[in-house]
């Protein structure tokens, strides 16, 4: 693989860790933030989803801001927005505060990759081999251990500490990246931006006017004036988005990328792939109600799901080295589809580990699936970057909307009602989890199905550059 291709490639990699090292850190404690400032569970989902939208949407524009200010410095700035976004969430008593300090630490979070992804690459070329092992081995030690500290941490000192032990984590981040040279000659994006304000509008509307639905309503929430103000929003500035596209001399959103017949297909499953990784949000505290646990003890379960993910992934590697990435994408579909559904179902101790365990593999395969290898066979060198990105931001436009529309399951319960059950879940929260749980186990068959429908044609020409 060439230079080009894999420095592509490890930013994609490193921006797929770090969203799901997000996820497993807040997700522990959604129900108990929910409890504290008395928001809805529908709420707080928000804080998931929308660090999600930001974060993967923040790479591209981070990226080229930082090449053109200076990699060194632009790093020190996105890991002081990242810090004074954890410091904001932390200390929040309000849910406009909360989101607020989430989307800057997103800002900040997407100015880290880009460097870090050089920085890494770099020490892994001077010393070789072993090294890339152990960092291989951090990250996923990292992985598995951070939902049951995160638990921990909530249980022993609060909610508020799994934001703002960020701060010195960024301190320390800060001080060790003098070890490696961010600083030289980058060469800086081409894309024009512009489209990515429009897409991020796009995206936003659209969550919240489907935030604003209200099943109970059947059809006629479709012209529920909380939700179709919105929605006509979101429809109409795709027309905008389209003319600045059409004429910007290098858009980011390459018309042919958008109506390539087989790269809708990758694109659709990709976002679906998106759905059923965010839904495990619910694992811990479907798990907490369960068992009959106190409130933010989930994490360990989720450290299962984590666990399983990464072991899968040197299996994945060799299935997706002798298979079509369409046979093991499809592969991990229908594991996550067989898990979500289990675990509405079973409630032993044995039987949820190991439907644990199958949600981990599936999750690993779906999420390790090389996608990019698809574009490869597709896309011209100059356009694998934009592809990686536009593959990233329709998985978290997936991830976010499914957040979005699992929230519409929870209703807030009455003070009586979170005061009557200290341990476990209000019965009104356990069918919401169960709701969203079999969403994203259709979700995943929908998934599965498409997978096996796609055709990705060996590349015979260039396409337009």
């Amino acid at each position: 693989m060439s230079d080009k291709r894999r420095w592509t490639v490890d930013s994609y990699v490193i921006a797929i860790f770090l969203s799901a090292l997000d996820i497993s850190i807040v997700s522990p404690s959604l129900t108990v933030i929910a409890s504290d400032l008395g928001f809805p569970v529908r709420g707080v989902i928000w804080v998931i989803a929308l660090h999600l939208a930001v974060f993967v949407l923040a790479l591209p524009l981070m990226e080229r801001w930082g090449n053109l200010s200076g990699r060194q410095n632009w790093f020190a700035v996105s890991l002081s927005l990242f810090a004074l976004g954890s410091l904001t969430a932390g200390v929040s008593n309000s849910w406009l505060t909360l989101i607020g300090g989430r989307v800057i630490q997103a800002l900040g979070a997407g100015g880290v990759v880009p460097p870090l992804s050089v920085g890494l690459r770099r020490l892994i070329h001077h010393r070789r081999r072993p090294l890339g092992l152990v960092i291989h081995a951090l990250f996923g030690g990292l992985f598995i251990i951070i939902p049951f500290l995160s638990s921990s941490i909530t249980w022993h000192y609060g909610w508020r500490w799994i934001f703002l032990v960020n701060i010195p984590v960024a301190v320390v981040v800060y001080i060790l990246s003098h070890r490696f040279s961010l600083s030289g000659s980058y060469r800086t994006p081409s894309y024009q931006t512009t489209g990515l304000f429009y897409f991020a509008a796009i995206l936003l509307l659209a969550m919240i006017a489907v935030s604003q639905l209200n099943p109970e309503m059947g059809w006629r929430m479709l012209v529920d004036p909380r939700f179709l103000p919105f929605a006509v929003l979101a429809a109409g500035l795709m027309i905008p988005l389209m003319m600045v596209e059409h004429q910007a001399e290098s858009p980011f959103f390459k018309p042919h990328l958008l109506i390539d017949p087989h790269l809708i297909g990758v694109h659709f499953a990709v976002m679906l792939a998106g759905c059923t990784w965010v839904a495990v949000v619910l694992v811990p505290g479907w798990m907490v109600a369960v068992f009959d646990q106190p409130q933010g003890t989930g994490g360990i379960f989720l450290s299962i799901v984590a666990g399983a993910a990464w072991f899968t992934l040197p299996i994945s590697r060799r299935i997706f080295s002798r298979w079509e990435v369409q046979t093991g994408l499809a592969l991990g579909f229908f594991f996550t589809a067989a898990a979500y559904f289990s675990l509405t179902l079973v409630q032993d101790l044995v039987s949820l580990a190991t439907v644990l365990v199958i949600l981990g593999v599936g999750l690993g395969f779906t999420l390790s699936s090389p996608v990019h290898e698809l574009l490869f066979q597709t896309v011209s060198m100059r356009q694998i970057k934009s592809g990686l990105m536009m593959v990233a931001m329709f998985r978290a436009t997936g991830g976010a909307m499914a957040l979005v529309i699992i929230g519409l399951f929870f209703f807030e319960p009455s003070a009586a009602d979170w005061n009557a059950w200290g341990l476990g879940l209000p019965p009104i929260w356990k069918q919401g989890f169960q709701m969203g749980m079999l969403t994203a186990g259709g979700v995943a068959v929908l998934g599965f199905i498409l997978s096996l429908l796609l055709s990705i044609p060996l590349k015979g020409k260039q396409e337009p550059e």
